[in-house]
């Protein structure tokens, strides 16, 4: 039976995730789903649960987004199942799931081939909310880096001269404890998100004349499945509550709902900018330093 009011499509990766499964809830009111994931098996389940709750998923891709090849599959659905609305672009890895050089092909690259791809689909209207991190604010800034992560440069040559940077970085603030790190992947974390941030920025004005828009979203301590394991394993486990000005973790519905509100007419004239959602642990930890 085909509904009465034709709904677009909202897109959405990393769809097994917490953010994902609330993007999905959230968005599925209102538009139908497509959703994209590395596990096979997970969006399967994930599906029949959404599914069996009464939303309408289309499609699901699984494949890992930095392989062009996921990419096209995606695509493909997109263009099978409907016009784009919305993407909920919440797929990513963190420090502590994964090796640096990981983090910058799943969280740079990946993020990079998927707009590069879904813009020639974009339409008046369409909205993409990219899932960053407060790590990407909180991340010693460096001008090469982050020439480097928004260049063209291929994706071999794009790794490897992160690694000699991240190195470098290591060396210049281990003597600097709010910088400590152990090993590359705290710090290709960061500069990963602030690469999400400054995707958002550059791009807004070529949507613009798409009419379409495109933020980010730095969420603090969120309590998903990949927050609780980043606290649990990571270097600032105990400390992180501590830093976060509410004093509670954040939830998924705290991201889905801020990402409803920038994807609606209320939020027409927001494109190009971050939205932090970190219960204040930004302004807590600048004060430190300070």
């Amino acid at each position: 039976m085909k509904p009465m009011i034709e709904r677009k499509l909202a897109v959405i990766t990393g769809g097994c995730g917490g953010m994902g499964i609330a993007c999905a809830r959230e968005f599925g009111r209102s538009h139908d789903l497509l959703l994209a994931d590395i596990s096979a098996q997970r969006l399967s389940q994930t599906e029949a649960q959404l599914r069996d709750d009464g939303y309408l998923v289309h499609a699901c891709v699984a494949g890992d987004l930095a392989d062009p090849a996921t990419i096209g599959r995606l695509m493909e659905a997109i263009d099978t199942h409907g016009r784009l609305g919305v993407l909920l672009h919440t797929a990513g890895v963190s420090s502590g799931m994964a090796e640096w050089e990981r983090i910058i092909r799943t969280n740079v690259i990946g993020t990079r081939l998927l707009l590069d791809a879904i813009e020639s689909r974009l339409s008046m209207g369409s909205v993409a909310v990219l899932i960053a991190s407060i790590a990407g604010h909180l991340a010693p800034a460096d001008r090469e880096v982050d020439a480097l992560l928004a260049s063209n440069t291929p994706a071999a040559t794009l790794i490897e001269e992160t690694g000699k940077h991240l190195r470098r970085l290591v060396a210049a603030r281990a003597p600097n404890a709010s910088f400590a790190y152990s090993g590359l992947s705290g710090p290709a974390y960061g500069v990963s998100k602030r690469a999400t941030i400054r995707e958002a920025a550059l791009r807004s004005t070529a949507w613009a004349a798409r009419g379409a828009r495109i933020v980010s979203i730095s969420p603090g301590i969120i309590w998903t499945p990949m927050g609780r394991y980043e606290v649990e394993h990571g270097q600032a486990a105990g400390e992180v509550l501590a830093q976060t000005a509410l004093r509670r973790w954040g939830t998924s519905m705290d991201i889905a709902q801020a990402a409803a509100f920038l994807a609606s007419d209320n939020a027409s004239f927001i494109t190009g900018t971050d939205l932090r959602i970190d219960g204040g642990m930004v302004p807590l930890r600048l004060g430190e330093l300070v």
